[in-house]
Parts: C-alpha cells; sequence; structure tokens
C-alpha cells in the first residue's frame, strides 16, 4: 500500500470516514437493540420500580444517541469532506502558479503510488501490481468470493481507462491524468478531492478523454 502518493493518502481519509460512520452505526444499534429490550418489558405487568428503572434507562439512552450523533460530527468534521492533496497554499484560479505547481504535486504522488505498488522490478505498473494495490486496501480484505471477483474485473477495466497508450504498464503521466481527473469529478480542478465524487465511474468514456487530455497537456509542457 502507499503511503506518500494520492492512493494511499485517498484510502487512509476514506478509511477515516469508514471508522467514523461504522462506529456511529454500531452505537445506533446499540441503542435500538437496548430499546427493543425495553419494548418486551412493557408488554407485561411492572412494578412501580420498574418503571422507575426503564425512566431512567431511556433517559440514559436518549443521551447516548446524542453522544453518539455529536462523535459522528465531530469525527466528520475533523476529517473534512474534501481530501487536498496539494502542498502549499495555491489559487487554482492564478494559473501562471497553480498550473505548474499542480503537475509537479501530480508527478510527486503518482511517482510514490507507482514506487508504492512495484513489486516486479520492471519500470512502470503492469496490471497485476495495480490489481493487487486496489484489492489490498482493508475495507477489500474479508470480501467474498463473488465479491472479490467482480472488485478484481472493474481494477481491470480501470487500469484500461488509466492505460491510454494500451501497452498494459502504468507509465508516470498516466497517473498524473488519472489523478487529475479523479479531482475533476466534482467539476473543477483545485487539488482536492471530494468524498462525493470518490465513487465516480473510473471506466467510463468521459474519464478516459479527460486523461487523455491530461496527459497530451502534459507530453505538450516536455
Amino acid at each position: 500500500m502507499s503511503t506518500n502518493g494520492v492512493y494511499g493518502q485517498m484510502q487512509a481519509w476514506l478509511n477515516k470516514h469508514g471508522e467514523n460512520t461504522s462506529n456511529y452505526a454500531s452505537a445506533m444499534d446499540n441503542i435500538e437493540k437496548q430499546l427493543s429490550e425495553i419494548s418486551e418489558k412493557l408488554q407485561g405487568s411492572l412494578s412501580g420500580t420498574e418503571k422507575s428503572e426503564i425512566s431512567s434507562k431511556l433517559d440514559d439512552l436518549e443521551i447516548e444517541q446524542l453522544q453518539a450523533k455529536l462523535d459522528y460530527l465531530k469525527g466528520e468534521k475533523e476529517t473534512g469532506n474534501k481530501f487536498n492533496f496539494m502542498e502549499g497554499d495555491y489559487d487554482p484560479s492564478d494559473a501562471e502558479t497553480f498550473v505548474p505547481a499542480y503537475v509537479e504535486q501530480t508527478g510527486k504522488l503518482a511517482q510514490g503510488d507507482m514506487e508504492a505498488w512495484e513489486t516486479d522490478g520492471e519500470e512502470g505498473i503492469s496490471l497485476e501490481e495495480y490489481t493487487n494495490a486496489q484489492l489490498g486496501a482493508p475495507n477489500l480484505e474479508n470480501m467474498e468470493e463473488e465479491e472479490y471477483s467482480a472488485a478484481s474485473a472493474y481494477a481491470q477495466k480501470s487500469f484500461e481507462t488509466i492505460d491510454i497508450d494500451g501497452d498494459g504498464i502504468l507509465e508516470k503521466n498516466e497517473m498524473q491524468g488519472f489523478y487529475a481527473t479523479l479531482d475533476n469529478a466534482d467539476g473543477s480542478v483545485d487539488g482536492q478531492l471530494e468524498i462525493n465524487a470518490i465513487g465516480t465511474d473510473l471506466t467510463s468514456d468521459r474519464f478516459k478523454m479527460n486523461i487523455q487530455a491530461f496527459q497530451a497537456y502534459l507530453n505538450e509542457e516536455e
């Protein structure tokens, strides 16, 4: 797994969102379970003491529910809805300074992921290396065989989208184009990935065309 490229950093960011959501869901499930137990007790005859205990328990559960919501909101605020992969403070509207910095940063991050995914000693990233990186993410490790097979097939399709020249190897500029296109999924190129844009279809023709456009720009700059 990459720790210094976009993919690795993005996975860490997404995992924080996932952990936050999971903790909230677990807390709510526990509250629902206790409410269900209370509901069952209410079906029978209760003494005054039992009624008082249930009333107190309901007050406690209300507090638990509010605390769970507060913890969730705090976690989301700390993690943020946007993942910023730019180093330094840049104004996206200032093309003269932002574009060169953007190219440099996507290059560094692409190189970081490629070095992390490299296992066969050959230049560039093969389909096998790419697939292993994608399916090695923590949220995929415990997949059922059918789900894993589907994820593997999707990884291959996304690999083919990024592999613009179709040589079966991902080069640095292709990876840069991929990250820029992912960045643009929310309609802007600003060095920030929105959580709602992460689920964009990486295999679409439009996605591939955007990668090609960015790669063409990089080739012109060389």
